[in-house]
């Protein structure tokens, strides 16, 4: 890491301010500094992610993932499910900034659950647990139906991702896709997934990350409605055919 942690502070505030976003606690900032710091220190042990370099890891990981939390904020409290976490984007940042919120970080790999439990004791995140499973599998468990809000970073297609995200959802809550330049055509390729689903668009939020110029989006939908029994499918059946 190559911040010392009154030069991350710095560098956080000031691109906080420049992206239009309200300045973290300092409990919270220590805690992303942590984040950052088992990041750089784990990445070179095993591939956890491919942004590596500080001042990216600060603006693509960190940033980005504080708008997912300023949006989740204004949702509401509650129970949060972040799907395919890998690395712990966004759900470690959320549950950092956000310490009233339950976070719950699902993946289907195992080193990645041990790697972002182990990260978040070491923040002292304690409302973040981190579970080894596949989302198709545990929407068919107690899981499914049980949480507020479900997010979920650079996993997949909108009209595949609404079908392994949606059946863990609370009728009435809501689901969070962060996308990119192409957040519109996914969106009008998953219309037949949001109708079968049960859920509704309700908001889009687009943003940019300070310094860069790439377009990013909050696509925000709400269910609705309980999801019928048929779904979700196996992953096969959900990657070949998406709905």
């Amino acid at each position: 890491m190559t911040y010392t942690r009154e030069e991350f502070s710095a560098r956080l505030s000031a691109l906080s301010e420049a992206a239009g976003l309200k300045h973290l606690t300092d409990a919270a900032e220590e805690k992303l500094y942590i984040i950052c710091e088992q990041l750089d220190l784990r990445s070179k042990q095993f591939n956890l992610t491919a942004i590596t370099e500080p001042e990216e890891v600060l603006k693509k990981h960190i940033i980005d993932c504080i708008f997912a939390a300023a949006a989740v904020e204004e949702l509401g409290g509650g129970r949060l499910l972040d799907v395919g976490s890998g690395a712990g984007f966004p759900s470690l940042p959320i549950a950092a900034s956000l310490h009233d919120l339950s976070v719950t970080a699902m993946d289907a790999t195992a080193k990645k659950t041990v790697y972002m439990n182990e990260t978040a004791a070491l923040a002292g995140i304690e409302n973040f647990a981190a579970v080894n499973a596949r989302a198709e599998e545990a929407a068919r468990s107690e899981m499914g139906e049980s949480y507020d809000i479900v997010s979920a970073r650079a996993v997949a297609r909108l009209n595949v991702l609404m079908e392994l995200c949606v059946p863990f959802l609370k009728v009435g809550g809501y689901f969070v896709a962060m996308k990119g330049a192409a957040a519109d055509e996914e969106m009008a390729e998953a219309k037949s997934a949001a109708k079968k689903l049960g859920c509704s668009l309700v908001k889009k939020v687009q943003y940019t990350l300070p310094e860069l110029s790439d377009a990013r989006f909050l696509l925000i939908y709400r269910k609705d409605s309980k999801t019928p029994e048929q779904y979700p499918r196996n992953f096969s059946q959900i990657s070949k055919k998406p709905l």
